[in-house]
């Protein structure tokens, strides 16, 4: 099992594509609001400026709606242009899920050995006959990984935005809202290194700018389920064991 993943994303400073609409509506942080492909059958490219040469080691393309099992996606790019080289050979777009499930939404995730680069590229293709893809979000940085995994304990919750009134018939009155997911983990035998690299990032972030956060970024079955993205939601103050280790608590609130 891999260890658990924390990206804050990268600034990026342009970005374009080959055809659709409303690029720039995968550098907002509501996922509902898309970029649009116009087309299916052969590859869209989505060109990403980060403004300078930085180490990345994951890309997350988010909410992808209406991904066939067959789509597929690569990533190339470089400190010069954006065919430097390959970043991720061709591979499935959708992120594997759980037994049997077939997601009308889904993620696309890259996580491997960071390479030093400046422009991006992805290359997105639904197969032909599909409705043409869709995504909401597009992050790509250097995520925090420590030493060690998360401790037992870490867990998911359901969180529902609806409310619930109890009537005196016994029944309910209630309005509908949004069912999304939350995760809590601590990170326990951080060193100060990382505690400094994990401070850093949690004042980047706050309580209102999003991040995503991988239970396990290996490509086996339920990695859907183990993506969150949204905005982190508990910080419990880090703690001394010895003098060289620290535990700290954490949660994260999914956006959808």
């Amino acid at each position: 099992m891999a260890r658990i993943l924390i990206l804050a994303p990268t600034a990026i400073a342009a970005i374009t594509a080959s055809r659709g609409s409303a690029i720039a509506n995968l550098l907002t942080p509501d996922p509902k609001e898309v970029w649009a492909d116009s087309a299916s059958g052969s590859a869209a490219t989505i060109d990403i400026d980060l403004g300078t040469s930085r180490a990345i080691d994951t890309v997350f393309l988010g909410y992808a709606r209406a991904p066939a099992a067959a789509a597929s996606w690569t990533i190339s790019g470089g400190a010069a242009s954006y065919t430097d080289s390959v970043i991720k050979p061709a591979g499935a777009l959708r992120v594997p899920d759980r037994v049997g499930a077939a997601p009308t939404v889904s993620h696309a995730l890259w996580h491997g050995t960071a390479a030093n680069v400046r422009y991006i590229r992805l290359a997105l293709t639904q197969p032909a006959g599909q409705p043409a893809l869709m995504a909401g979000v597009v992050m790509a940085g250097q995520a925090f990984v420590p030493s060690f995994d998360k401790e037992w304990g870490a867990g998911r919750r359901i969180i529902d935005t609806g409310t619930k009134t109890s009537l005196p018939g016994g029944g309910f009155g209630t309005v509908e809202g949004a069912r999304k997911g939350g995760y809590s983990w601590t990170l326990g035998d951080l060193t100060t290194a990382e505690v400094d690299a994990l401070y850093d990032l949690a004042l980047d972030r706050g309580e209102t700018r999003p991040v995503l956060v991988v239970e396990d970024p290996a490509a086996s079955t339920g990695l859907r389920n183990r993506i969150h993205y949204g905005t982190f939601d508990r910080f419990r103050s880090f703690e001394r064991r010895d003098p060289k280790r620290s535990r700290w608590e954490l949660g994260i609130e999914q956006w959808v």
